[in-house]
């Protein structure tokens, strides 16, 4: 089978609202990503790949016939663009995956100081 590495950092997060796209996931490991991560204020976060923050992330193996799908949910290429981005697992291992990185991001947009989405949404 054929599949795609994506580094979700937000409601593709296990336990989280839109996972369910990621449903048929082959593979799901803790990592993290350097940049920053925003509230939009739109009940979902955004990535820069500038900064020097750590982000929570997970890198998460799909089919790649549901990359599709999480492409039109993350209103790709309009509102998101796709990067190949490095992420570091746990143990320290450096892998690659795709990233969603948004465009324009809205003027109430706040940094995330933690860089953690769930910690952010959910204490």
């Amino acid at each position: 089978m054929k599949t795609v590495k994506l580094i979700v950092y937000g409601t593709l997060m296990s336990g989280e609202r839109n996972h369910r796209f990621c449903r048929n996931a082959v593979n799901i490991t803790p990592c993290t990503i350097t940049g920053t991560l925003y509230d939009t204020g739109y009940g979902f976060p955004a990535f820069v790949p500038e900064g020097e923050n750590t982000v929570a992330a997970e890198l998460i193996e799909i089919p790649f016939e549901d990359w599709e799908a999480v492409d039109r949910l993350e209103g790709y290429p309009r509102l998101y663009d796709r990067l190949m981005f490095p992420a570091k697992l746990e143990n320290g291992t450096e892998v690659s995956g795709w990233v969603y990185v948004m465009h324009n991001l809205p003027e109430m947009a706040q940094v995330i100081e933690s860089g953690d989405w769930k910690e952010y949404r959910h204490g």
